[in-house]
């Protein structure tokens, strides 16, 4: 089972958050069942916590994270779900990142690892949601 990584469960692990602990374990525990990955977004979103891409790179590594490159057909499952979001009148707070992770997710993986279950549950119909400390 691929398990895609949205990047709130690894800023816990960077930044030693509460939830890091948890974290670790969620990874620990979908790699266990199979491949973990990220797409390019969650790379970009990491990156700013570390000094620099080789640190990025070794970080992924040492987790066994793979990158797992966005495709087309994700892109557009992403904005179909956010036209939706919009017509829905859903908070401003969501950015096309937080599309473009559940998309990826939805579209090229079999599950996602997130603390943010209820957006992902609420707005990508299908995809397993798995939440660190759940």
């Amino acid at each position: 089972m691929k398990t895609a990584v949205d990047s709130s469960v690894l800023f816990d692990i960077v930044k030693g958050a509460p939830g890091a602990a948890a974290a670790q374990a969620a990874l620990a525990a979908a790699l266990a069942r199979g491949g973990l990955c990220v797409c390019a977004v969650v790379v970009a979103e990491l990156g700013r916590y570390f000094a620099d891409e080789q640190n990025l790179r070794d970080f992924l590594m040492a987790c066994q994270i793979d990158h797992d490159p966005l495709t087309i057909e994700a892109a557009l499952e992403a904005a179909r779900i956010m036209r939706g979001y919009a017509k829905n009148k859903g908070p401003r707070e969501r950015v096309a990142p937080d599309f473009l992770i559940g998309a990826h997710a939805l579209r090229q993986a079999d599950a996602l690892l997130t603390t943010d279950a209820g957006f992902f549950r609420n707005y990508f119909e299908g995809l397993q949601v798995i939440c660190p400390g759940a």
